[in-house]
């Protein structure tokens, strides 16, 4: 194992422009997406323009590559260039890794859904009830039957069970390249290995602290908002960063972490649909959840164990050559 570590992600570099690096990257990370979002996004979504506000979705779906972006130019402006970014696809050398990536955080997402609902039984609807009144006032539903919809959602959800690992895998891959290929290698050399999953996962969840303001994942409206919803996005954030720092670390790869952000993505907001009342974010189905989260805080939990029984080893210098 410590190996096939040797040939992964972090390596020996110049350590006199790691801050350089880290500071471009950050400004750019973070600084261009908030000032567009605070400045632009925001006041189109509150506008209560129908058409601004769809406006105001695609700004976002763009915002997401931010972190990719950040990282390329940091790359380009400080002569990093791209070695070690996490491009190598080397299923064959970590199938299993790849394999959770594509398919874990499906399971973990449905398990957390499981775990709500055996806690709250009376809110599990098998009919569907809400989703499929909704959905029947829309055009694409109002020529088929409750049993037709109900049926078509389950194999949606079958196929996107399959699936999901790519269908969001553009703004994934936004983050992941930023955060886990770029930001966690920089903070491993710096401050360990632990830390920096930590930090990156903290980092990844602030990161959307003013779209939580109008609503972004946690809703809006309820007692300590925003600052709670953010509190509770960087948490979200931390959990499933360690997850994809693991991921990345130990593959070298940045494409089982983006797999896995793809399908969380994905799979997020299925499991409402077969609510009453549409579940809780801060408790669940949705694995944003603490209730439905306590699988991925669990699997969290052991990455960062087997990280610390077995630590990651940076290459040596001639492996960079």
């Amino acid at each position: 194992m410590l190996e096939e570590n040797k040939r992964g992600l972090v390596g020996v570099t110049d350590k006199k422009v790691e801050t350089k690096r880290l500071l471009i990257f950050l400004a750019l990370c973070f600084g261009v997406p908030w000032v567009m979002e605070i400045f632009g996004v925001i006041p189109m979504y509150r506008s209560g323009d129908v058409e601004i506000v769809k406006d105001a979705a695609e700004m976002i779906s763009q915002i997401m590559l931010a972190p990719a972006l950040a990282a390329l130019v940091t790359r380009l402006f400080t002569r990093e260039g791209l070695v070690k970014s996490g491009f190598q696809f080397n299923f064959s050398e970590q199938r299993f890794l790849f394999l959770f990536g594509w398919f874990g955080m499906s399971v973990l997402t449905f398990l957390g859904a499981v775990i709500y609902f055996l806690v709250f039984r009376d809110n599990f609807d098998p009919n569907m009830t809400n989703f499929v009144a909704s959905y029947s006032e829309s055009a694409a539903g109002a020529q088929l039957t409750p049993v037709e919809i109900v049926a078509g959602v389950k194999t949606d959800l079958l196929v996107k069970f399959f699936t999901a690992a790519v269908l969001d895998f553009i703004n994934a891959f936004g983050e992941e390249w930023g955060f886990r290929a770029f930001l966690l290698p920089k903070l491993f050399r710096k401050v360990g290995t632990i830390p920096a999953m930590i930090i990156t996962g903290f980092a990844s969840g602030l990161w959307y602290a003013p779209l939580v303001t109008i609503g972004y994942f946690y809703g809006e409206g309820n007692s300590g908002f925003p600052v709670l919803n953010i509190v509770a996005m960087c948490l979200f954030g931390t959990v499933t960063g360690i997850i994809y720092a693991f991921l990345t670390l130990r593959t070298g790869s940045i494409f089982p972490a983006v797999f896995a952000h793809s399908a969380i993505n994905v799979m997020m907001g299925q499991a409402s649909q077969f609510t009453f009342d549409g579940g809780n974010f801060f408790i669940g189905p949705a694995p944003t959840g603490v209730l439905a989260g306590i699988p991925l805080i669990i699997t969290a939990v052991i990455c960062l164990i087997h990280i610390h029984k077995y630590p990651v080893v940076a290459s040596t210098e001639e492996d960079n050559q």
